[in-house]
């Protein structure tokens, strides 16, 4: 594998027209210490082919074996569909379930970090896990692109409420607006979410009766929900305004415009500099992506 840093060589795979997730998986040594969040029953990288590789999910192999054996109505399934689960984690404090001093080379999800209860939580466990030159690789479902069309952006605010606020509080507020704001697409649509596709809205009385479940800690479905919603922009600057509070490190090297349904972002930990210009620079930088961003949403609509 080339001395290269990371993005130049998932920039070098992705120009020869591969999708995200056989960019990323190119671009890495088969002897770098992976870490796959979330991957269920479609992992993008196995132990055969990266044996330092972990895996994280929100339940540990058997039961995720005994989940998909029931939707699927299967007696058995194949023995190597995935590789064992090594860290189970579905509170978002995922550093706290991995051996201290282990950390990663590449930190890899897909479709995973808008179900994060605690979203502040788990950015800081990614960088926490992050060894030197580490990356976090995420590719997101696209706002515009999904049944997420309806629903506002995830902000700063949600975040922080989410992490400091009162527990439960706001999952079951997000959790509402997941159940009555998502759109659903007619059976035998192209699920396409364009203004010109037909479609329909959640049930708003099952919405409420759920959000009084969740409050009253009845609700087990929580994890399987869309807490967030993102574009590339609106978690740009997400990341920029918690790096400038001082909670968290974490900033984007690189981030895609969406492809599909989906849009990549590369994360990095980026020291900080005593530097008052440098920390002005990216006050402005966060201004002019907040207006553009704003401008988009409330006159444009995207």
């Amino acid at each position: 594998m080339s001395d290269l840093p990371f993005i130049e060589r998932l920039w070098a795979q992705l120009q020869r027209g591969v999708n995200f997730n056989e960019g990323i998986r190119g671009a890495m040594s088969p002897q770098a210490r992976i870490l796959e969040i979330g991957p269920g029953a479609a992992p993008v990288f196995r132990r055969r082919d990266f044996p330092n590789l972990k895996v994280s999910d929100c339940c540990d192999t058997g039961e995720l074996r005994a989940q998909l054996q029931a939707v699927y109505k299967l007696d058995e399934l194949p023995p190597d569909l995935f590789d064992d689960i090594d860290y189970v984690c579905a509170d978002s404090r995922l550093a706290a379930r991995v051996p201290a001093g282990q950390t990663f080379d590449l930190i890899f999800s897909s479709h995973n970090i808008e179900h994060q209860p605690d979203l502040l939580e788990h950015l800081r466990s990614l960088q926490a896990l992050l060894g030197a030159d580490g990356v976090a690789a995420l590719v997101i479902p696209h706002k515009q692109r999904t049944f997420d069309v309806f629903r506002r952006p995830t902000t700063t605010s949600d975040l922080l409420m989410t992490h400091f606020g009162p527990p439960g509080c706001k999952a079951a507020q997000l959790a509402f607006d997941a159940d009555s704001h998502s759109a659903i697409a007619p059976p035998g649509s192209q699920h396409l979410f364009s203004a010109q596709d037909p479609m329909a809205l959640g049930d708003l009385r099952q919405a409420f009766e759920h959000f009084q479940a969740r409050l009253r800690g009845e609700a087990a479905d929580l994890a399987y929900l869309h807490h967030h919603v993102f574009t590339p922009a609106s978690l740009q600057i997400i990341l920029t305004e918690l790096y400038l509070l001082g909670l968290c490190d974490l900033l984007a090297c690189l981030c895609s415009g969406a492809v599909s349904n989906s849009f990549l972002i590369v994360l990095q930990a980026v020291p900080r500099s005593s530097d008052p210009a440098q920390t002005a620079a990216l006050e402005a930088k966060l201004q002019e992506m907040r207006l553009d961003h704003y401008r988009r949403m409330n006159f444009q609509g995207g």
